[in-house]
């Protein structure tokens, strides 16, 4: 330890009287016996090379004392009363921070401390962050895959009814906003029942998930929204013209035999979601009307209409 100087020596003089009238005790009668320890801490310093003697302020009894090196504690000031333990927790602070600041190594070894809680701390920290990355990662999972099966129809994959009217609406609100094109095609497994009924449920199962397959193979995955909305009715909400929806229709087609019936309807400046479903209803009513296992789009009707051609569907066609 290196050896005190006066400011060294002032310092603690300073604190033990701040320390006296923290405590309540008299300051000016702590004066004296101050002075005498002062004095006697110079001369332990003289007779030890110049090395520091072991200086403790203490409260002993009702009395606060120091003692310095091996000798006798002096009494610097009676007590009125015992003081709060918050007040004593308060010089221990700052009898630490002067004690630091009169000696640079002890200072250091304080700032390596703090440094060590520091890094202590961040460790912590990122420790508990990347928990709670985790645990928020697991919820979006968890709640991703909620909302996945809450919308998918749990035979073929496909969305659900309800997805399906959700998607509907939030396509035709885009594609008028942003005049972007787009279709829905409108599909029904011709005689279902009669395949159902012959074979048996479980081909009846079988089918409709080749349907859903073949439905798949001929859109865009992650663009265009298949969906099945009844039990074998199903629907394409595809962000392509009627064009593009004729080619989708023409692939389902293929792929199961010729054995579906198709309506499109291309989305008009006026639709609504309600429109656009009555308006592909139509052209799969009239696809069933004309022997089942074709498409037939709106626009053809509608422009049937306008020159007097179209034909009122028969009843019991279905």
């Amino acid at each position: 330890m290196t050896p005190l100087v006066e400011p060294d020596r002032q310092r603690l003089a300073r604190f033990a009287l701040e320390a006296v009238e923290a405590l309540g005790g008299n300051v000016f009668a702590a004066v004296a016996p101050l002075e005498g320890a002062i004095a006697r801490l110079r001369e332990a310093e003289a007779g030890a090379d110049g090395r520091i003697p072991p200086v403790a302020l203490s409260l002993d009894g009702p009395a606060l004392t120091l003692r310095i090196g091996s000798g006798e504690a002096l009494a610097l000031a009676t007590l009125p009363r015992p003081p709060s333990r918050r007040t004593v927790a308060a010089l221990r602070r700052r009898l630490r921070q002067e004690s630091e600041l009169a000696d640079p190594d002890l200072l250091r070894r304080r700032n390596e401390a703090v440094q060590a809680e520091l890094e202590a701390a961040r460790a912590r920290a990122e420790a508990e962050l990347a928990a709670l990355q985790a645990d928020l990662a697991r919820k979006k999972a968890e709640l991703k895959e909620s909302i996945r099966r809450a919308e998918t129809d749990p035979l073929t994959g496909l969305y659900n009814r309800a997805a399906y009217d959700l998607r509907l609406e939030r396509a035709v609100r885009r594609s008028l906003r942003q005049g972007e094109p787009l279709s829905l095609l409108l599909l029904d497994l011709d005689h279902f029942k009669e395949v159902n009924d012959t074979h048996g449920h479980q081909y009846g199962d079988a089918y409709l998930r080749r349907m859903a397959e073949a439905m798949r193979a001929a859109v865009r995955e992650d663009v265009d929204q298949v969906c099945r909305v009844g039990g074998d009715e199903f629907a394409i909400i595809l962000y392509a013209g009627e064009d593009v929806a004729r080619r989708v229709a023409g692939r389902v087609l293929e792929r199961m035999d010729g054995k579906v019936s198709i309506g499109i309807a291309p989305l008009d400046a006026g639709d609504t979601p309600e429109r656009l479903v009555a308006r592909a209803d139509a052209a799969l009513y009239e696809a069933k009307h004309r022997g089942r296992g074709r498409a037939v789009s709106a626009a053809e009707l509608e422009e049937g209409a306008c020159t007097g051609d179209a034909q009122a569907p028969p009843a019991g066609v279905s």
